[in-house]
């Protein structure tokens, strides 16, 4: 998408969104659920999330996450050891993104400089594609969203307004996703790890601020 092409309008903007939302909708009802939780471990995710982020979700100095890498990629990144490699630094992903949130790396926050990243804590990723629809070296490979994993959302309790006992649909009715990755036990948000993309649109809906929800790097699972 050239440059003159991105909405600028709110209400372009949210129409995007909109259709993003049910290409996803499409996409995921087309992914079996044991493909998308074939290898996943989940006593090293509770290991590493469990509990909310701020008490006992601190990642470990020496941890990657599936991706070998500890901070987020646009949807589709192969494997970091082979997207180093791969990627030219062309910049046509962070060109084509509608939503401005694929940056290019410094090579202070985390990437090689010049290759692309996702800062999804910092604006969400409508899974819309362009990205993986430009990019010329197969350093992000087109991938349905169902498959996509940028990363995971996870809660912090002690400031989440479900969690404290009130009322507040607002990541679960923000997520694009069906099934949703978001359910509830009484009124605290639950994610499903196997349906979540990471793709921040809870983290923009959250009401608190900071928001009580945020994407974290997903753990290797067994067998990878």
């Amino acid at each position: 998408m050239a440059e003159q092409d991105k909405p600028e309008n709110p209400e372009k903007r949210e129409a995007l969104r909109r259709l993003a939302g049910d290409a996803v909708k499409t996409a995921t009802r087309l992914v079996p659920g044991s493909r998308i939780v074939q290898n996943w471990d989940p006593d090293l995710f509770k290991k590493l999330y469990e509990g909310g982020v701020s008490k006992h979700a601190a990642l470990p100095r020496d941890f990657t996450d599936m991706h070998g890498r500890k901070f987020f990629r646009p949807p589709g990144a192969i494997h970091e050891d082979r997207f180093k490699e791969v990627c030219s630094k062309c910049s046509k992903c962070v060109e084509a993104c509608p939503e401005h949130v694929i940056i290019r790396s410094n090579g202070k926050d985390g990437g090689t400089e010049g290759t692309p990243i996702l800062r999804p804590n910092h604006g969400p990723c409508t899974l819309c594609g362009d990205c993986m629809e430009v990019c010329p070296t197969g350093a992000l490979q087109k991938t349905p969203v169902g498959e996509i994993r940028i990363g995971i959302a996870v809660v912090e309790p002690d400031t989440c307004l479900g969690y404290l006992g009130k009322s507040c649909r607002a990541c679960h009715e923000a997520c694009p996703l069906d099934p949703n990755a978001i359910d509830f036990d009484a009124t605290m948000p639950k994610v499903d790890s196997r349906i979540c993309t990471g793709c921040g649109l809870c983290v923009q809906a959250c009401p608190t601020k900071p928001p009580s929800i945020v994407v974290l790097p997903r753990p290797k699972r067994s067998g990878k």
